[in-house]
């Protein structure tokens, strides 16, 4: 038995001009030909070969957006990744298909595709360990997702912020969560607040990705150094292992915090 995967490509209009770019590199390096692919979108229609658009209609948030995209969707577990994010390596076919298997096998919920943080607890597979119950950054946007458990996740109202936040709070009590010991593939992320990242663009052009790089602005100046200096403090604070962190913010709390 083939096990088969929805491909989802969640976007929306106002990100339509990275569509190109996006499948450019998805067929270069996306190896899986047979499973559906799909593009979620408020009312614009992608004109991909082999993709079905789904709508969801007014943009009226990103969670009730979202809901209204899944909702459309057959496949049982659903291959989740963002229009911003371009493939940059091919991804191992035997490595996927093993993921795809395990993900059946145990009727995982979830399955995190990229190995920042690191899973809690290994398990019969080197490649894939256990997201321990309560771990931070457990409910992610990107990742193999069990469709019936993440329209139950979802709230109204939230934000991709509010739901890898606060979607991991309301996962503390399910099994079911797995993460990759080592990344998938590579990858560009190549917008942060509606604007270009110039070292992705950079990146893009080196190799021929098809950009309308006048669609939207350049992240420049004291937001872009802002930005990097962020994602710098974040991959070091990663690095600590969460519990250590959730004490160190407890302890923290009881210091500063009175009631």
């Amino acid at each position: 038995m083939t096990l088969s995967v929805g491909v989802l490509i969640l976007s929306c209009d106002k990100y339509a001009d990275l569509w190109p770019g996006f499948f450019h590199c998805f067929k270069r390096h996306f190896p899986v030909k047979d499973w559906p692919i799909y593009l979620g979108s408020n009312w614009a229609k992608c004109e991909e070969p082999g993709v079905t658009t789904i709508l969801s209609g007014d943009d009226i948030d990103w969670s009730t957006s979202y809901r209204k995209i899944l909702e459309q969707i057959p496949s049982k577990k659903i291959f989740v990744i963002l229009d911003d994010i371009y493939l940059a390596s091919r991804i191992d076919e035997v490595r996927l298909t093993e993921m795809v298997s395990f993900v059946y096998q145990k009727d995982a919920k979830y399955m995190r595709y990229w190995a920042n943080p690191l899973p809690d607890v290994p398990t019969e597979n080197p490649w894939i360990g256990v997201c321990a119950k309560g771990a931070p950054y457990r409910s992610t946007v990107c990742g193999i997702w069990d469709r019936d458990y993440l329209l139950r996740l979802l709230l109204d109202g939230e934000s991709p912020w509010n739901f890898e936040i606060m979607g991991s709070y309301r996962t503390s009590y399910s099994d079911g969560f797995y993460s990759l010991t080592k990344p998938l593939c590579s990858y560009k992320n190549m917008v942060e607040k509606g604007k270009w990242i110039p070292a992705s663009v950079e990146w893009a052009t080196a190799n021929r990705v098809p950009l309308s790089v006048g669609a939207r602005p350049m992240l420049t100046g004291g937001i872009h150094i802002k930005s990097l200096l962020q994602m710098i403090i974040f991959n070091m604070i990663i690095q600590i292992p969460w519990r250590t962190r959730v004490s160190l913010m407890n302890q923290f709390r009881k210091l500063f915090i009175s009631y």
